[in-house]
């Protein structure tokens, strides 16, 4: 326990490496704000400061910045353009080498990240966001049982691109009883088409040992539309296909094609609470009466600087499960961590 809470502080520390950049930031009130320019997503423009950690502004209050740092913006139309920023009023410039490359009114960029290539890895660093938890389990399935959880996220975005994994692990053991143990690792690669419109492609493996499932492993890709995208609500629709393979236990593997819909929906409530549902359907394309769903809701609550508390609700349902295995399979999952 005590060195998953070095490791947790260590890459929160990692984390704040190389954020003494001087950008500067004016706002429209007057207001000045001296340190790394981060991204701008869903009209916020995120700054690592120096003395107030990291800050959130809207980009429509923001009156001008300086800074020769690289960046990669990307416009409402999909278009991609790197270089040094500056934006004064309604006009932001992107120059190169001491040359404007273009010159873009400023309601028509849609995200921009600092760039990587000649921040190194502090750039890099400023790009990630994520999250590592440890905790227990409150309840899995009918079963009354104590469990300890782990679970991690990461993502990193440019302008066009993000890059995002997540690992869930519970562990459960009890004395004179089989392991009831999970474990879910998932990765996807999105790129941004323009400001609503991405494609992704993901890989996924699980192994659920109350489900006699040794191993399922995905692989697909897909396209997603933003349906609604703001400084706190994003709401996505996802559809795509993937192979999937399985291996059981006291079955015989099976592999197939499916499909797959779902919807993403991430908000931020009072105070920094951040609220977040994904769900997907999966039919099997060469079996029909084979369904699975899959859900994952989150609840996380700041405590202290960037120590939070979370709440996890998963639940998988299939239709056709193992022999013997029930069809529904859920989870309440509480624990602290830090951000990241």
């Amino acid at each position: 326990m005590r060195r998953l809470h070095l490791l947790f502080v260590s890459l929160a520390a990692c984390s704040q490496a190389g954020l003494l950049a001087k950008d500067t930031v004016v706002l429209v009130n007057g207001d000045r704000l001296t340190g790394a320019v981060q991204r701008l997503e869903n009209g916020s423009l995120t700054i690592a400061t120096d003395l107030m950690g990291t800050v959130r502004v809207a980009w429509s209050k923001v009156a001008s910045i300086r800074s020769e740092s690289s960046f990669s913006v990307l416009t409402e139309d999909g278009e991609r353009v790197d270089g040094a920023l500056s934006k004064s009023g309604g006009s932001t410039s992107v120059t190169r080498d001491g040359e404007v490359v273009r010159s873009l009114d400023s309601r028509e960029i849609a995200r921009l990240a600092r760039g990587v290539g000649r921040g190194g890895m502090a750039s890099l660093l400023n790009g990630l966001d994520g999250a590592a938890d440890i905790g227990y389990s409150l309840a899995r399935g009918n079963q009354n049982q104590m469990q300890s959880a782990l679970g991690a996220r990461a993502a990193y975005e440019s302008a066009q691109y993000k890059l995002s994994g997540r690992l869930d692990s519970l562990f459960a053991r009890q004395d004179g009883a089989r392991s009831q143990s999970r474990h879910a690792l998932n990765a996807r690669m999105e790129r941004f088409v323009n400001a609503r419109t991405f494609t992704y492609g993901l890989a996924g493996f699980e192994r659920n040992e109350r489900r006699s499932l040794d191993l399922r492993s995905r692989l697909g890709g897909g396209l997603g539309w933003r349906i609604r995208r703001s400084r706190r609500t994003q709401f996505s629709v996802l559809g795509g296909f993937a192979y999937v393979s399985e291996l059981f236990r006291r079955e015989s593997s099976r592999a197939t094609w499916e499909s797959f819909l779902g919807i993403e929906w991430d908000t931020t409530l009072y105070r920094g609470v951040k609220l977040s549902t994904h769900l997907t359907v999966h039919p099997d394309l060469l079996d029909r009466s084979n369904v699975r769903a899959e859900l994952d809701s989150g609840l996380r609550v700041p405590i202290a600087g960037r120590f939070t508390y979370s709440l996890r609700l998963f639940d998988r349902y299939h239709t056709e499960p193992a022999r013997g295995i029930e069809r529904n399979d859920y989870g309440l999952v509480s624990g602290v961590g830090v951000k990241f």
